[in-house]
């Protein structure tokens, strides 16, 4: 018993700590399917004219109140506007996480901005430049909380005072972000994407007691990704991810196989795995219908918490739906034949 109860006073103390000092971002599994929140470039670079994405993430299942991640975004996308074969974009964000018993919560508000600008007599490469400005506010519930002042011996009495005082329960700050996206189409079977962003870059204070020396660090991630049509209706898409954030690293690599079938609108089969380093193996299975495409995916966790875990790791789940509006039909010119003729 005395042990599960260490276990869980180092869990909340290390989910705790990590929003005072050197705090780390909430990330995806599937980045690829949260094009915003990966890199504000991504903003408008689609075949559409509007895309709504919806991620959803529970990690940890087996521990008490773990992790749960909603998040969701809109774009727009634009072509030819003042140069000729560009895309551009405007797009919002909006992300909340739950975490723990105290309930650690973020709320997350971004606006982002691209412009794609086209080279080559055929334009077949476009390098794209993004901004994004946020809003982000985190609050915590202490009372949620059992401290050792509150214990009689081996009786917990939550009457009792915890002998701790807070500054805060709130924190919130303002964020800026900016990336780089390039995309190659060499021919209609291959598409190649590399982008590179910067997160925080005004590094700012993320404190429940208004330390100057707790900041949120910039994060650096480089994203490489392909389309591939290897035969017939058969595609491969591999995809990579190296992440930087202080003393935190993270590489994740893998490929899905996309099967374009198309019964009663069933436009796309996937199935993919993945994974990330010395830390979880990555199942992926969805599909395409219409517009909208539906990922889900399940971490098996292979890190040194597997014996807590139990091999468990998170579900996620994406839905990707484009709108493409009506394209107005022209008919073509024709003059009638005069009467007599």
């Amino acid at each position: 018993m005395k042990k599960i109860q260490l276990l869980l006073l180092i869990i909340i103390v290390k989910s705790f700590i990590s929003c005072f000092v050197n705090a780390q971002d909430i990330h995806f599994s599937q980045f690829f399917s949260s094009p915003l929140y990966t890199n504000s470039a991504n903003t408008g670079n689609f075949e559409g004219d509007f895309r709504g994405v919806v991620n959803n993430k529970n990690q940890w299942n087996t521990f008490t109140n773990a992790y749960t991640t909603i998040a969701g975004s809109f774009d727009v996308g634009f072509n030819n506007l003042f140069i000729p074969g560009s895309r551009s974009g405007v797009g919002v964000q909006v992300f909340n996480d739950v975490a723990g018993d105290g309930k650690l919560g973020t709320t997350q508000f971004c606006v982002d901005l691209a412009y794609y600008f086209p080279f080559g007599e055929q334009k077949k490469v476009l390098l794209g430049v993004g901004i994004m400005s946020g809003y982000i506010m985190h609050n915590i519930n202490f009372n949620n909380f059992s401290f050792g002042n509150q214990y009689t011996g081996e009786q917990f009495n939550p009457l009792l005072p915890i002998g701790e005082e807070w500054m805060y329960d709130k924190c919130n700050y303002f964020d800026l972000g900016t990336g780089l996206n390039l995309l190659y189409k060499p021919k209609k079977e291959l598409v190649i994407q590399t982008g590179f962003s910067i997160s925080h870059l005004n590094e700012p204070i993320k404190s429940f007691y208004n330390n100057a020396d707790s900041y949120l660090p910039k994060k650096y991630s480089l994203v490489v990704s392909a389309e591939y049509n290897i035969k017939d209706d058969l595609w491969i898409e591999p995809n990579f991810l190296a992440m930087f954030q202080s003393k935190y690293t993270e590489y994740d690599i893998g490929a899905m196989l996309r099967f374009d079938y198309n019964p009663v609108s069933l436009q796309s089969i996937y199935f993919g795995t993945f994974m990330r380093t010395a830390d979880a193996g990555i199942v992926v299975f969805g599909f395409k219908y219409h517009n909208a495409r539906i990922l889900i995916n399940y971490d098996i966790n292979l890190s040194k918490l597997t014996s807590i875990s139990r091999g468990k790791g998170g579900v996620e789940f994406s839905l990707i739906y484009i709108f493409m509006k009506t394209k107005p039909f022209d008919s073509p010119y024709y003059r009638k034949c005069p009467d007599f003729i």
